[in-house]
């Protein structure tokens, strides 16, 4: 009886805290105001594809300790608002890539087109065309297949599309074309953009072991999509009596069996993002009649274990909750008895700083040459670059072995020309003999010259190490051939230039082949087809440049590489979305500079994804020899 009393004084002062605060001005943000008639979604849409949980394995071991409570709270974007669009599956699949690029730490603070992903799933997944809505397991899939672009991109418009906007955009939901679900077509700086991808996903188990295993395990959060059930959310849609005290705090509760009935009668859903849980937690269940649910002695009856959601209502809705605005509770019977779960992983970056484009590529707050990672490329580096060792060494009287000095060279960049000076005293510089060497490659610059004059102080202008690159360590040697006299090395330096392009000064060549025999590309397999050219001329590469031209009805459907010998595929396209059937275009490839030009260049192209057919028309291959 004791703890009975707790728990309802507890549960009192709740509700006399929230009467209160519902007699206080609002604080939620502009645009983020409490409403009773939030956007809902198809819960068929939501949870299409979704197994039973009877198919699924739980993610836990069965003997898994578990803490009482847990959250994800610390890697969290902030909470976004759909507004009166019905597209929150939309939203929680980008809550949680934002999520889980913060758990990959690249990026400090993610914010992705919420506006581009419902573009994509319809356009260039081509899911649900025929509805606002959408599912988890696309979301995520068409993230990972086309990827996703900032918001600063293509910004989220609140409000959908009208007649006034479109005139089929009056017409009943699976009448409408796409363009009314997608609020348009990007803007062509979207389309050019980087795009963000993430794993593909899967479903898990949705019972309450296998969602905590997974939150606590994974340290990533879990998408969750289904039936939705009015008068548990506090919603201004249901058609029986209802209880808003709940809703500051964002407690959501298992429906009884009057709302279950009532809301199946004009079925919703809803999709949001679990990020935690509590097992100790104690609601207060909602009565037929919209009250707070007692047994026959008058005895509160309790809900006990509740998820932490974020939501895409904005920070109005649940705007009390201690663990934030905008996240709710939700019981763990709810989830396992209605909700299907779906869950991706954290990206794997591997992002390099691009030395010459006057972007931040690796998000670390350098940009270009500011960058430490482009220190020895060579857009940062003078292409006329001194390096001196100024520390005397002795040179010992006839002795093979002479005497050594070294410049150690950090920039690379390849060589145009180079030249070398020494200073020497030495009194009698006909007895010397002075190399220079890197690597492999060795010069003699002074072979007993100069009968018996002291000192060779002298400048000299070399060619042999043209076209190599200039990092490395340079070594200088000094020999004394001759008996009698001895002298110092006292300093001696590197002039290098470096070549401005990528022929390094030499008389370019360009091979080139084509092949204009048009072959059927495979619908739906990744096999593909495959054409060779054969190519003949010395050199090694120091360019390559392959043209091709196809037509597809869906381009984003193809995946487009080059090889040469049967070697490593180059990827040049992926699933990339483009306007019209035709494909005409030049990728630029360095993957194979260095090596020899000679050989069988093999294009392969499949189609990926079922439904279209098309044609490789022609396709060319230049490579320019240095």
């Amino acid at each position: 009886m004791t703890a009975w009393l707790r728990r309802l004084s507890l549960l009192l002062a709740a509700l006399l805290l929230a009467g209160f605060a519902a007699c206080v001005a609002d604080d939620a943000p502009p645009g983020d105001e409490p409403q009773d008639d939030f956007p809902l979604s198809d819960p068929d849409v939501l949870r299409a594809g979704a197994p039973s949980n009877d198919d699924l394995p739980s993610e836990g071991k069965a003997d898994e300790i578990l803490p009482a409570s847990f959250d994800l709270l610390a890697t969290q974007s902030p909470v976004r608002n759909q507004a009166s669009r019905g597209v929150c599956s939309i939203f929680a699949t980008i809550a949680l890539m934002e999520h889980l690029y913060l758990v990959e730490g690249t990026l400090p603070n993610p914010d992705f087109s919420e506006q581009f992903l419902q573009w994509s799933t319809k356009v260039e997944a081509r899911e649900f065309v025929n509805s606002g809505g959408s599912s988890a397991q696309v979301n995520i899939n068409t993230l990972n297949r086309f990827g996703g672009v900032f918001e600063t991109e293509w910004p989220y418009e609140p409000t959908p599309w009208t007649a006034a906007n479109h005139p089929d955009c009056g017409k009943e939901e699976a009448e409408r074309p796409v363009i009314c679900h997608t609020n348009g077509d990007p803007p062509a700086s979207a389309l050019a953009a980087p795009r963000w991808r993430i794993p593909r996903g899967r479903w898990i188990n949705s019972r309450p072991d296998s969602i905590k295993s997974h939150l606590y395990n994974a340290r990533t959060a879990v998408q969750v999509g289904g039936d939705f059930y009015y008068q548990a959310w506090g919603h201004g849609g249901s058609r029986i009596p209802r209880y808003t005290g709940y809703r500051d705090y964002g407690y959501v509760v298992t429906p009884n069996e009057a709302d279950i009935a009532s809301s199946n009668e004009h079925r919703a859903g809803h999709s949001f993002l679990l990020v935690g849980w509590d097992d100790n937690l104690e609601v207060q269940a909602i009565a037929p009649d919209g009250t707070l649910a007692v047994d026959a002695a008058g005895h509160p009856v309790m809900q006990r274990g509740f998820f932490l959601f974020k939501n895409s209502w904005g920070t109005g809705w649940a705007s009390r909750n201690p663990k934030g605005a905008g996240y709710g509770w939700i019981s763990y019977d709810y989830v396992s008895r209605y909700l299907s779960a779906y869950v991706s992983d954290k990206p794997q970056l591997s992002l390099s700083e691009v030395c010459n484009d006057g972007r931040d590529n690796d998000y670390n707050g350098r940009t270009d040459c500011a960058d430490p990672a482009c220190s020895t490329d060579r857009a940062c580096i003078d292409p006329l670059g001194s390096y001196t060792n100024n520390t005397p060494v002795p040179i010992p009287d006839n002795d093979p072995a002479g005497a050594t000095s070294t410049i150690t060279v950090a920039e690379g960049g390849v060589i145009s020309s180079l030249r070398v000076e020494v200073d020497i005293t030495h009194t009698y510089r006909g007895d010397l003999v002075v190399r220079l060497s890197r690597g492999a490659t060795s010069v003699t610059l002074h072979d007993r010259e100069g009968a018996g004059a002291d000192d060779l102080k002298q400048v000299w202008d070399l060619d042999a190490f043209d076209g190599q690159d200039a990092a490395g360590t340079w070594t200088l040697q000094v020999i004394d051939a001759g008996r009698a006299d001895t002298g110092t090395l006292h300093r001696w330096s590197l002039t290098i230039t470096r070549c401005a392009g990528a022929d390094c000064g030499s008389t370019p060549t360009t091979l080139s082949g084509s092949d204009s025999t048009p072959t059927a590309i495979p619908d739906g397999d990744p096999t593909g087809v495959s054409s060779d050219i054969p190519i003949t001329g010395a050199g090694n590469v120091a360019a390559v440049r392959v043209t091709v031209d196809i037509t597809h009805p869906f381009i984003a459907d193809l995946v487009i590489s080059i090889a040469k010998d049967g070697g490593t595929p180059v990827e040049l396209l992926r699933e990339e979305y483009a306007e019209g059937t035709s494909l005409v275009r030049t990728f630029p490839v360095d993957a194979f500079n260095g090596q020899p030009a000679a050989g069988t260049w093999t294009l392969h192209v499949s189609d990926v994804a079922g439904g279209d057919v098309g044609t490789l028309n022609a396709w060319s291959i230049e490579i320019v020899t240095g």
